[in-house]
């Protein structure tokens, strides 16, 4: 009897351990992993920010991708984090949140890349990124297979652009002639960003982000879209242009308006930048559209 109960008990421990070898490079253990994002401000608004999670899981040892899980809103209602299995060894763990159909994840580690599909193709026709999020993490998994906990702290990959074209309907072009609409374009952004949440210095691209009628004004567009993080260094303008012949009408430079109005870009995570261009009889004005009553919900 006494046998009996020690093979009972011997039975529970591989079944709660899942490995009593001596050799335990097969055996795996829990990883708990919790996701925070607080914004400028120490509560936590994951829910409020943060849709859906792409993660992947690096070997330390030689970058292979070792898992990769897609977690959708109801799985992080549910569980705002995830439980995983991984053996004993060192990982990295790359999180993006909110990636959807305008951005598109190269996984292959040296050369990882976060950008919208046209940069892995034509790289033509870029029209705004999704609201992204990051957050990666370096965890070890013992050989004990003592369950490993960890927080992913999320930080913004992205900047919210407003802009408020106010009278430009049947604008004059250089010849005196109405426009039949316009064209406008973001220049100097970032084309991708890599798995450290660092923008791309070197190759930059236009967005040309979808225009709308305002429906409160019938004589003006609004733009709303998300690029890539600039700083308030980088070189960056909006240009109005001639949708046929591609003429530049009226250029803003996005650098200066975020320093003479005061918009905190570096060092700080959720920054809007809502630029009002109005055009009147003696020229173009350009201030700082208040969008808090105008448009309280970002949704593109």
């Amino acid at each position: 009897m006494k046998s009996r109960f020690l093979i009972l008990l011997l039975s529970a421990f591989c079944l709660s351990t899942g490995c009593i070898r001596e050799d335990r490079s097969d055996c795996t253990c829990d990883v708990f992993l919790d996701f925070v994002y607080k914004g400028d401000g120490n509560t936590d608004i994951f829910q409020d920010k943060i849709g859906n999670v792409n993660l992947y899981v690096y070997s330390a040892q030689d970058n292979s991708l070792v898992a990769e899980y897609a977690l959708d809103k109801a799985s992080l209602t549910e569980l705002q984090g995830i439980r995983m299995h991984l053996r004993p060894g060192s990982y990295r763990i790359v999180c993006w949140g909110n990636a959807a159909e305008r951005t598109h994840i190269h996984t292959v580690y040296d050369e990882a890349r976060v950008a919208e599909p046209v940069w892995f193709g034509s790289k033509d026709g870029f029209s705004g990124t999704d609201e992204l999020y990051f957050s990666d993490i370096e965890v070890s998994v013992p050989e004990t297979l003592q369950d490993v906990e960890g927080t992913c702290h999320f930080e913004s990959s992205h900047i919210d652009m407003y802009i408020h074209l106010k009278g430009f309907k049947g604008a004059l072009g250089e010849d005196g002639e109405a426009v039949d609409g316009l064209a406008v374009a973001h220049t100097g952004v970032s084309a991708w960003t890599d798995f450290f949440n660092n923008p791309s210095v070197d190759e930059r691209c236009e967005v040309i982000p979808e225009i709308h009628d305002d429906p409160d004004d019938s004589q003006s567009y609004i733009l709303e879209y998300h690029v890539l993080r600039f700083s308030e260094q980088d070189e960056t303008s909006i240009e109005i242009r001639d949708p046929e012949s591609g003429d530049v009408l009226y250029s803003v430079s996005v650098t200066e308006f975020i320093r003479d109005f005061g918009i905190g870009v570096d060092g700080v995570q959720e920054v809007t930048v809502p630029i009002r261009i109005i055009l009147g009889p003696v020229g173009v004005e350009v201030v700082e559209w208040n969008i808090e009553d105008v448009m309280p919900d970002f949704d593109i």
